[in-house]
């Protein structure tokens, strides 16, 4: 298929939100290794490479596990996206408050675009999983209910406390841009803008103070463009027998679950964990 073909079929608006995921977006765990250096792990070069070698195999095994339950691996995707965007996007430290902040941020982006966008969002579940999108479509629209609950219970507390209105405003104006904008440009805006940009600034001003800037970048770009290789590598195979469409839509959605689950593990469980034991500590002092 023509590039033109491409675009008329699939579209110029949703192939440069599949761009801006891939160019901006995918590379923003790129410092993972950075953030691995920083829990210990290049003391050794045995160290790095066990980490290496780890993290490949989680991203393999999320692979495999799609391939043989992409209904089950799907939903399980956009569960720990909840988790991990909202993770990202809260302002409670701790307590009952955050894990509200957590459900309502994360579920404004997965069921926010879902729900607004059902027909087509739709047909991209049935590219992601080859079949009938319908369980998919059970396990969001009972998350859409607690969501919507995290949602009133964010509203309440922004109404009256001046110090969370910021967020729940930030989480009104997602809302909307995601039911203006293509489903793909929403998540594509969100994931690059948002999401990627404040992670990389939360990372950044850990790590620069640990490592020289040059070993930073350059193990970022190496993370970087071993990512696009293997994507191109994946995307040249699953046109060869499939829709490039499915092939362009599988790649980067099955691609960005197998990165998800060690960058999560990583980010959101050790390195998180290695911020607060330190702040506790100080606390007590």
């Amino acid at each position: 298929m023509t590039i033109e073909a491409l675009i008329t079929s699939f579209g110029l608006v949703n192939l440069l939100a599949l761009g801006g995921v891939v160019l901006i977006g995918l590379p923003h765990g790129a410092f993972d290794g950075a953030i691995a250096a920083c829990l210990g792990q290049a003391n050794r070069p045995v160290k790095m490479i066990r980490f290496i070698i780890l993290y490949v195999v989680l991203a393999g095994l999320v692979v495999g596990l799609w391939l043989v339950f992409p209904v089950a691996a799907l939903i399980g995707f956009l569960g720990i996206s909840v988790v991990h965007f909202g993770l990202g996007d809260t302002r409670a430290g701790t307590g009952f408050f955050r894990y509200v902040q957590v459900v309502a941020h994360g579920g404004v982006v997965v069921a926010g675009i879902s729900q607004s966008h059902r027909p087509e969002v739709n047909v991209i579940f049935g590219y992601l999983i080859g079949g009938d999108a319908a369980s998919v479509w059970m396990a969001i629209d009972l998350a859409s209910v607690m969501i919507a609950v995290a949602l009133a219970i964010y509203s309440w507390q922004a109404f009256w406390e001046a110090r969370w209105r910021q967020g729940f405003f930030e989480a009104g104006l997602l809302i909307l841009f995601f039911i203006i904008a293509p489903p793909l440009v929403g998540f594509a805006f969100y994931f690059c803008c948002v999401h990627s940009a404040r992670h990389l600034w939360s990372v950044w001003t850990v790590v620069k103070a640990e490592f020289p800037r040059h070993l930073l970048f350059t193990g970022a770009m190496a993370f970087t463009l071993t990512s696009w290789v293997a994507g191109a590598a994946a995307y040249w195979w699953c046109a060869s027998f499939m829709m490039v469409e499915s092939a362009l839509l599988r790649v980067v959605f099955i691609g960005l679950a197998a990165l998800t689950v060690p960058h999560m593990l990583l980010v959101d469980g050790f390195f998180a964990l290695k911020r607060t034991i330190p702040s506790k500590e100080n606390h007590h002092v």
